[in-house]
């Protein structure tokens, strides 16, 4: 999983989604926050079960630049300081950066069809811990298809976007499939409105993987959030998120916050 383009490449300043395709010689910058404490994780069946103390501080940026009318470049640089008091804990701190770019397939009125290819390269040991807590992974290809669709209540503009994608991972880590919808709204010229929802599945990983935890993970996490524009180049995000379901896998909760740049 990208980590942090789920979370950051969902929409665009003028009420746009993931989808849409930044103009030639612009883009924008979007650095984020969030952190997440907890003690509780679903089992594999779904349950709430108490673990030790789990706290992770993230820090990401994502980048867009409009190569051309069809051809958005993105890079995803991002860092995780983590820390669970166990005999088996992770690395304290997780890098990585995804790069790649969207293209676009499809586009009519107000909808449009694109194409994102990104790949992962960790700064960092992989963590056994990953499937658990969505910790920092090894090297990966994510293929993703997006569709964006552009509409207006009232007088008030909004925005739906669905992407599908999966991530081939290596070091024997299960390859995962997400499912991710962001809807907006904006219901004054300087603020909008997000709510989002992620969801992962893994599954079939190698033998030696299998050895150590479970060979199939789930989750699904909602994230409200209210962008304001502060000026015609400067918002600021502020947001929470949480598990809401999951199959052995960590239950993530707590507050989000990104500046954002257009350029």
């Amino acid at each position: 999983m990208p980590l942090v383009g789920a979370t950051l490449a969902i929409a665009v300043a003028s009420a746009k989604a993931g989808a849409f395709l930044a103009p030639p010689g612009h883009g924008e910058i979007i650095t984020a926050t969030s952190f997440s404490d907890t003690t509780r994780a679903f089992d594999d069946n779904g349950r709430l079960l108490p673990v030790p103390t789990y706290q992770k501080f993230a820090l990401g940026t994502y980048v867009e630049y409009g190569l051309t009318d069809a051809i958005t470049l993105v890079a995803e640089p991002g860092v995780d300081l983590v820390h669970q008091p166990t005999p088996q804990m992770p690395p304290p701190v997780a890098a990585g950066t995804d790069f790649g770019a969207r293209v676009g397939l499809v586009n009519f009125g107000d909808t449009i069809l694109s194409l994102q290819g990104l790949a992962h390269i960790p700064f960092a040991a992989a963590s056994h811990q990953a499937a658990l807590f969505d910790q920092e992974r090894a090297s990966a290809v994510d293929l993703r298809l997006l569709l964006g669709h552009g509409f207006a209540i009232g007088t008030m503009p909004g925005f739906l976007d669905v992407e599908t994608s999966h991530t081939w991972q290596g070091d024997g880590l299960p390859d995962e499939w997400h499912a991710d919808i962001t809807v907006g709204l904006r219901p004054q010229p300087r603020l909008l409105i997000m709510l989002a929802s992620f969801m992962t599945v893994a599954g079939h990983p190698s033998a030696a993987y299998a050895t150590w935890t479970s060979s199939y993970w789930s989750w699904l996490k909602l994230q409200p959030s209210l962008v304001y524009d502060l000026t015609l180049q400067w918002s600021i995000e502020l947001g929470f998120f949480a598990t809401i379901i999951g199959q052995d896998a960590g239950r993530e909760l707590g507050p989000m916050t990104a500046f954002w740049y257009r350029f």
